[in-house]
């Protein structure tokens, strides 16, 4: 009996940990902040403007972050002329220069700010691991969370979705 107790503990774990990291659906409104990019211009992460964005929460030594940006550069591209932004925000642990040679060695085409201070971190639900990624739709709600990498194909498909929706609704 000894020996199963360790690996009841192991398991639950295990359980535990999958349901932190899965995508979850139904999280509540985004909430309402305000940063600068790295380029200077004012982003609002959640102004209900009608704008899907997807904010992505990572780090430039993080691995997982510097793969995923060529993937979310052509989310970005893919959807340009839709209602869509991508805005990555670099942890607050990141160093200005990491951040600079990130943008410059993956081309990045979208939005990079610093949350330096670590309040945007901290005002969004379970940013503890990075990528840490949200998609929130044009009425400021936050639609999903994902931690770790994310699939492009799997994003882009809900995107598209979620603009569709959206566009059906503000023709009605």
């Amino acid at each position: 009996m000894k020996l199963r107790i360790p690996y009841l503990i192991a398991a639950v774990l295990a359980s535990a940990s999958m349901l932190y990291f899965a995508d979850t659906p139904g999280l509540n409104a985004a909430p309402l902040v305000s940063l600068q990019s790295i380029n200077g211009n004012k982003i609002d992460l959640a102004s209900p403007q009608g704008k899907t964005r997807l904010v992505s929460f990572w780090a430039p030594n993080c691995s997982i972050s510097a793969r995923d940006a060529s993937g979310l550069s052509d989310l970005q591209t893919q959807f340009a002329e839709e209602n869509f932004e991508i805005v990555a925000v670099a942890m607050p642990y990141s160093k200005s220069k990491d951040i600079q040679l990130h943008m410059d060695d993956h081309n990045v085409g979208y939005p990079i700010a610093h949350d330096t201070d670590g309040q945007v971190s901290a005002a969004f639900p379970g940013v503890r691991f990075t990528p840490t990624t949200f998609l929130i739709d044009g009425q400021g709600n936050i639609v999903w969370r994902h931690v770790g990498k994310v699939n492009a194909a799997r994003a882009a498909g809900e995107i598209a979705t979620l603009l569709q929706t959206q566009l059906a609704t503000l023709e009605r």
